[in-house]
């Protein structure tokens, strides 16, 4: 609630605003304004609920303070004819432009709103299905659809709750479930649903196991067990495979993104799912979607392995795995000096963990951002000389210590610390 009086309020989300007694002029229009004023993409329009029969002071008001000071502000001369309330007409024309033009791109996708809004009840959830798949060609035709439903639901929201919007209800409404649906994941913001819906498919050839963290942790996905051999079996036999190929893509992109946040020299696995996912959003038909889905599963193998390498060169994990990374890239390393540089990655994060990098907030304080520093540059000073000169250990500092800060937040924290779901 706020006091028509008071002044410099500002609150854009208000949409709504009752009048319950009579007022006029300046306080009016003052009043009004605050339920137009632009709120996110979603808000096209105020409502005014009338309750002190303004209306015929409102026009007097808007003569005088409307049409950005057009009129004579209050000298008495003659203002422009107009009503401030745009006719509903035109809200209504608008609505049915933007749900025609909807129907008509959803028909270019291969599916009739009408058999949605006709299904009966049993059927409605098999239909919604089918226009989710469809939307989910790729990319470009799902963002594309889903800035054509909001202007949709924008219009509907500008005319409602007048007697006009009565006509379009069900349109609107199967138009929204199908935006509904196509985002329910992204509301989850949990791409443990997504792995869940791909565990359906391929039936006993994966298995989930969730393993206890807090909130703020990562989500960490393990594709490395899947059967892709049953996969892609399965997903021949599915009818609905857009849907699919939309899903797995989403679950790489986050599995991707977990990874190059622990190891900033997996930039070619992101450079390379780039070339992927362009291929992808040209694609037009179910040829193009089959190629996509093999071509993810076959990146999914090779993400599998490279997760792998910590094991395989004997790493106590993925972060002693980023800081030998570091160390060895650009160089030639004989297996000797190989194994001298995997130990002064184990003891440069051994050093780091056992003190300063369990201080709170350690990236606030100067003085414990030079002892991080010092601690690096000190313990890169016994890698090999005869590979590594003065000056490549002062770059080498350099690059772990910005990776070091950027991956830990102090108090024992970490990108590194995250929820693990194991397939």
């Amino acid at each position: 609630m706020f006091g028509l009086g008071a002044e410099g309020f500002d609150a854009q989300c208000v949409s709504t605003v009752y009048l319950d007694k009579p007022i006029k002029g300046h306080t009016l229009m003052q009043t009004i304004a605050r339920a137009n004023r632009v709120y996110d993409d979603e808000k096209e329009n105020g409502l005014i609920v009338d309750y002190g029969n303004v209306y015929k002071q409102l026009e007097k008001a808007y003569s005088v303070y409307g049409e950005g000071g057009r009129g004579n502000g209050g000298s008495g001369g003659k203002t422009k004819p107009g009503k401030p309330v745009e006719k509903l007409i035109e809200l209504e024309l608008e609505l049915k432009k933007a749900i025609q033009e909807t129907k008509q791109y959803l028909k270019s996708l291969k599916f009739d709103l009408t058999e949605l809004i006709e299904a009966k009840p049993m059927a409605k959830i098999g239909k919604l299905k089918d226009a989710a798949d469809c939307v989910c060609l790729n990319d470009k035709t799902r963002a594309t659809f889903e800035i054509m439903a909001r202007n949709v639901f924008r219009k509907y929201k500008a005319l409602f709750p007048e007697a006009e919007v009565r006509a379009y209800i069900k349109r609107h409404n199967a138009i929204e479930a199908i935006y509904s649906l196509i985002n329910q994941k992204v509301k989850t913001a949990d791409v443990t649903e997504i792995m869940m819906e791909l565990q359906s498919i391929v039936s006993d050839s994966v298995s989930l196991k969730k393993i206890e963290a807090s909130e703020k942790e990562e989500v960490y996905i393990d594709l490395g067990s899947l059967d892709f051999d049953k996969l892609k079996a399965a997903f021949s036999k599915i009818a609905r495979k857009n849907t699919v190929v939309y899903d797995l893509k989403q679950a790489i992109n986050q599995k991707l993104q977990q990874m190059l946040k622990e190891n900033p020299l997996r930039i070619d696995f992101y450079e390379r799912y780039k070339k992927i996912i362009e291929e992808y959003n040209r694609g037009k038909s179910l040829e193009d979607t089959l190629k996509a889905f093999d071509k993810l599963n076959e990146f999914i193998q090779d993400l599998s392995i490279e997760e792998q390498r910590a094991v395989r060169e004997n790493l106590n994990g993925q972060e002693a795995l980023a800081i030998f990374d570091l160390l060895k890239e650009g160089k030639k390393l004989e297996p000797k000096e190989l194994k001298a540089v995997k130990k002064i990655a184990i003891e440069t994060l051994e050093k780091l963990q056992t003190e300063k990098l369990k201080i709170d907030k350690w990236r606030e304080k100067r003085e414990i951002k030079a002892q991080v520093k010092n601690i690096i540059h000190d313990t890169l000073l016994y890698l090999p000389m005869t590979s590594y000169s003065d000056e490549e250990v002062e770059s080498k500092s350099t690059s772990i210590y910005q990776h070091i800060y950027s991956n830990y937040y102090g108090g024992g924290k970490s990108v590194y610390q995250r929820q693990n779901i194991l397939i």
